[in-house]
């Protein structure tokens, strides 16, 4: 009970950073602007790169496989689950910020269904990052290419936070930087549980992760015994 109240009392008093990240211009720039529109065109070459890693690969069976790659592919299912960056973002923000009218005080194009929005097209970014991940991991036979592949595709995640990052550095203008510093400046307050379905979606972020373990498991498990 005393932990509880202690809980209680730092997420009344606490509250949730934006993310310093392309998809918070998707939430606080006014639609057309070119923030609104770079972040567009950002994760639109995401998505992109994802789709044709997809498409390319190869979806051969595990007739060749040894008792140590099934292994070592079985103990990474976890490792392809919490490192995807984005996906992890949008679990955590979705149990612990909600949205409050009164960043509209800060931007006034930031509103609630650009706030659905943005959350939306990252969790797309996340899912399809997961996709990409897990099946490769399945296809690749050598052990030595899992990891490499892995170390590879992580990068891929980080293409939206490294232009985010020159544009805090002024690389694209006066108005991109000042929409980063703008984006700074705003807040959501944290869910405080006060109600059970309150408490609820306060630990959907635990939940949401252990459900996509559970499906990749599944996945996992299912193509070892098709093949």
């Amino acid at each position: 009970k005393i932990m509880n109240a202690e809980m209680l009392s730092y997420k009344q008093q606490g509250s949730y950073d934006s993310p310093e990240d392309v998809y918070a211009f998707i939430t606080v720039a006014p639609v057309c602007s070119a923030p609104f529109m770079f972040a567009v065109v950002v994760i639109g070459i995401k998505y992109v790169i994802y789709s044709t890693l997809l498409a390319e690969i190869d979806f051969r069976k595990f007739e060749n496989e040894d008792g140590l790659a099934l292994a070592v592919k079985f103990f990474l299912i976890p490792v392809t689950v919490a490192m995807q960056e984005d996906l992890m973002a949008v679990y955590a923000r979705l149990a612990n910020a909600r949205y409050d009218e009164k960043v509209l005080d800060i931007s006034g194009a930031a509103t609630k269904n650009k706030f659905i929005l943005a959350y939306t097209m990252q969790l797309i970014d996340g899912l399809l990052s997961l996709v990409v991940n897990f099946l490769k991991m399945l296809s690749t036979d050598d052990i030595l290419d899992v990891f490499l592949n892995f170390a590879a595709l992580h990068f891929l995640q980080d293409i939206d936070d490294v232009f985010y990052a020159l544009v805090e550095k002024g690389f694209f203008g006066d108005d991109m930087e000042h929409m980063a510093n703008v984006c700074k400046q705003i807040s959501w307050p944290r869910r405080t549980g006060p109600t059970k379905f309150s408490q609820f979606l306060t630990n959907l972020d635990s939940l949401l992760f252990f459900l996509t373990f559970c499906v990749r498991l599944a996945v996992y498990i299912t193509a070892v015994i098709l093949t």
